[in-house]
């Protein structure tokens, strides 16, 4: 593995078709396009266990997780937050129950902190706090169930953010809406690493 300081995310996956780095230095954005979905997963998944499988290397913070005990991974998981499809919403909570949630996992601020955190964030977006807070994850729209990501993500205040597949599975006039999503982003987690993810199959 490439040794590099401040980096807040370093990976390395051996393959048949020769070795993929991606660093990502701490407290920036970076983009990252992967070869295809199954990479993209790949990588995701690795940064949301903070673990790596066979043939993968990864760091993060500066930490190699391959010999890491369960209790100094599960801490190391607290520091990551995901906008993504393989961490999708608990159908069966609504997107306040699943904020709160996250909220409670990672520790962050007070509950009333959160509240008026994604009451800020959903006015920006043009909805109103208390009723998007009450529906259930089955009932939004694309958009709306990103939006509701985004808020749990937030809500996690995680030391590195990782939006996968911001614009999959958006119509072509909810994409420029993308840009607000990196906007909050920027503004609400300025200390954070953010990164984006995506896979070359979705940009063709």
């Amino acid at each position: 593995m490439k040794s590099e300081a401040a980096l807040a995310v370093s990976y390395l996956r051996r393959t048949g078709h020769g070795d993929l780095y991606i660093g990502a230095p701490g407290g920036g954005m970076s983009r990252v396009h992967l070869a295809d979905d199954d990479a993209k997963a790949r990588f995701v998944t690795a940064l949301l266990k903070a673990k790596c499988e066979p043939g993968e290397e990864l760091e993060l913070f500066g930490e190699p997780v391959a010999a890491l005990a369960g209790p100094a991974r599960a801490r190391l998981r607290r520091r990551i937050a995901a906008l993504s499809p393989i961490v999708g919403l608990i159908t069966n909570l609504n997107v306040w129950e699943n904020v709160s949630l996250a909220a409670a996992y990672h520790g962050t601020p007070p509950l009333e902190g959160v509240a008026a955190m994604a009451g800020d964030v959903l006015s920006a977006f043009g909805y109103e706090a208390r009723p998007f807070l009450a529906r259930l994850p089955d009932g939004l729209a694309p958009l709306e169930a990103k939006l509701a990501e985004l808020i749990r993500l937030l809500a996690a205040a995680p030391e590195l953010a990782v939006v996968d597949a911001l614009q999959d599975g958006l119509s072509g006039a909810e994409r420029p809406r993308a840009a607000l999503f990196e906007s909050e982003l920027r503004a609400r987690l300025p200390q954070a690493t953010l990164l984006f993810v995506d896979s070359k199959e979705e940009d063709s």
